[in-house]
């Protein structure tokens, strides 16, 4: 049985890492915007309806699982002791603002994600505090 949370910023390598597992593992991988998407109806919410229902109804349906694998950049930090609770480990993985400016300006580039920069400084501050 496996049970593990990966958090990272954005632009902090969880899509690289779980395109990896997924072609290179048998694990079971979970992705909070996927879960998101899937909880409504394969459209992309609002961010009232996102922050404050999907994504506390799709976090604990995830907690609820066993042998998973689960990437977020954002952790409602109730949820976090909760899933502490229920055996899951957590993982953080850890840049410096000018490491994630850096792969955020690539990742614009060369995949055309939107610019992440003014959540960055935000999501850092947000994984000190957890």
């Amino acid at each position: 049985m496996y049970k593990l949370i990966v958090l990272a910023p954005s632009a902090g390598g969880k899509s690289t890492l779980m395109r990896y597992l997924r072609e290179h593992s048998q694990l079971r991988i979970a992705e909070s915007d996927e879960e998101v998407m899937k909880a409504n109806n394969d459209v992309w919410p609002e961010d009232g309806l996102k922050n404050t229902v999907l994504v506390p109804q799709t976090t604990n349906d995830v907690i609820s699982r066993t042998d998973v694998v689960y990437f977020a950049s954002y952790f409602p930090e109730g949820l976090l002791h909760d899933a502490r609770a229920k055996g899951f480990r957590v993982v953080l993985m850890d840049f410096t603002i000018q490491q994630l400016a850096e792969r955020n300006k690539k990742r614009m580039s060369i995949e055309h994600y939107q610019d992440a920069t003014p959540w960055l400084q935000l999501q850092l501050d947000t994984f000190r505090h957890l």
